[in-house]
């Protein structure tokens, strides 16, 4: 699962309406400087890299820029469709923003000729019914806020999930995949609700102690700092207006940035002190390190991962936690590894844990770019990989081991349909248990995870 861009808790701008006001034009100069990109770029390298460069600008402004641009790609579609709206009637105008525009290819081009105080207009409208309070903008063309009266009014008053998908910012091409995940998840009505309603916002920033017995200092420490938190299931989520990496609880490694969603994932590996487990694709190694953690610095993690820049970074996280009982190797997936005799002897793996790459529409709240790239042919060959990931994956689990397949989307292809054809392929593993994790159980990312135990050979 991809990890990425959790550095830092939602901030919050102290700047004055008139402050604002003032850095508009700089807002457009920035919008169009980014779809003027081939394709939607990952937005926080995007806006790390731009934004520091604004040396003059003080801290606060660029934290403006930066969250108004990130409200802007979050509800992009929503702007896009209420301009190609504009001079219908008002029921036309709903199915038009309903009906919404799936050629992401087609859609970024039409961004990027669309003005950026138009797109704003939208945007500013959208984020205020949520309570936010942006600058007033002028009325792109006449009649427009009645325009956007009416379209708001149409798609919270009618029941169907297109325009429940457009109000929250998603791409409509989601709309059969949500469908088939509220009713395999059970949804009620308010979950799905609250579910899309989640998507207009952040989820706050979730830390994992490291020892779960410095939860009292750790989080004495954070209020100090100015954070407010929460706990829960051995978990903090911090809300503040800087980032964590200069407190003494994550440099001295007390703490580790992970979504809650993520951690129900390594909970669902179930690891015992002295195992030998595989997590086949680490990443940054988040979930490597909790496992190693949840082992009491004993038994052995194996970290594999094609991107080695990732597995350094792990290296780097691992060192400074403490741990050393995490083994990192680059692994390409095509096929099994030989892991020696440490782990032949012992006939594989207890634990292996395929964190499959995936569409990660699960971190669309704190990574909403991703609505902008991606579609159900490109989801299509991300299900290809996964099957076949979890197919070699599965070589290495040990008889009466049991194997974690697990993503960061809410998509049933990329996850219960992925492990339906995979049961169907190998009689010799059986399911555990399956199911979603995160929103909307919990203010958090969305993931997936399935357990599945290796029957032939066991006792």
């Amino acid at each position: 699962m991809n990890q990425r861009r959790q550095s830092r808790p939602p901030r919050r701008s102290g700047l004055s309406q008139r402050e604002a006001t003032l850095l508009l034009p700089q807002l457009y100069d920035l919008w169009h400087m980014l779809v003027s990109e081939p394709e939607a770029p990952y937005l926080d390298r995007w806006l790390s890299r731009t934004l520091g460069a604004l040396e003059k600008l003080s801290r606060e402004k660029r934290l403006w820029l930066g969250a108004r641009l990130i409200d802007g790609v979050r509800f992009a579609w929503l702007a896009l469709l209420c301009h190609e709206a504009q001079g219908l009637g008002p029921h036309a105008a709903v199915i038009k923003v309903r009906d919404g525009v799936d050629d992401l290819d087609e859609a970024w081009r039409m961004l990027g000729g669309l003005d950026a105080e138009e797109l704003f207009f939208w945007v500013f409208l959208r984020i205020r019914e949520d309570g936010a309070h942006p600058p007033r903008l002028d009325e792109p063309s006449h009649g427009a806020v009645n325009e956007w009266h009416r379209i708001k009014t149409g798609l919270l008053e009618t029941p169907g999930l297109r325009e429940s998908l457009a109000w929250a910012g998603l791409p409509t091409w989601v709309a059969p995949e949500l469908k088939r995940r509220a009713a395999l998840a059970e949804w009620s009505v308010e979950e799905r609700t609250l579910f899309l309603h989640r998507q207009g916002s952040r989820p706050p920033l979730w830390l994992r102690l490291n020892d779960p017995a410095s939860l009292s200092p750790v989080n004495d420490a954070l209020k100090a700092a100015g954070f407010a938190t929460r706990h829960l299931d051995g978990a903090l989520a911090v809300t503040g207006d800087r980032g964590i990496h200069d407190l003494p609880c994550y440099k001295d490694g007390l703490v580790e940035i992970q979504d809650l969603a993520s951690q129900a994932i390594g909970r669902a590996v179930a690891v015992e002190p002295g195992q030998f487990v595989w997590d086949c694709c680490a990443g940054g190694g988040g979930k490597s390190l909790q496992l190693a953690a949840m082992m009491a610095g004993t038994g052995s993690v194996y970290a594999t991962d094609i991107n080695e820049r990732a597995l350094a970074d792990l290296k780097k996280r691992a060192k400074r936690a403490g741990i050393n009982n995490v083994r990192a190797y680059p692994w390409d997936g095509e096929a099994l590894p030989d892991f020696g005799k440490s782990v032949s002897r012992r006939g594989g793996f207890d634990r292996v844990l395929v964190d499959a790459p995936c569409s990660g529409t699960g971190t669309w709240r704190r990574n909403p770019d991703g609505r902008l790239r991606g579609d159900l042919d490109e989801v299509a060959e991300l299900v290809s990989t996964q099957l076949s990931l979890l197919t070699v994956a599965a070589g290495g689990v040990k008889p009466g081991g049991l194997l974690v397949y697990a993503t960061c989307s809410w998509l049933p292809m990329e996850n219960e349909d992925v492990v339906a054809a995979f049961l169907e392929e190998q009689a010799g593993f059986g399911l555990v248990e399956m199911g979603m994790q995160g929103n909307p159980g919990e203010d958090a990312d969305a993931t997936f995870f399935a357990v599945l135990k290796r029957m032939d050979g066991s006792a």
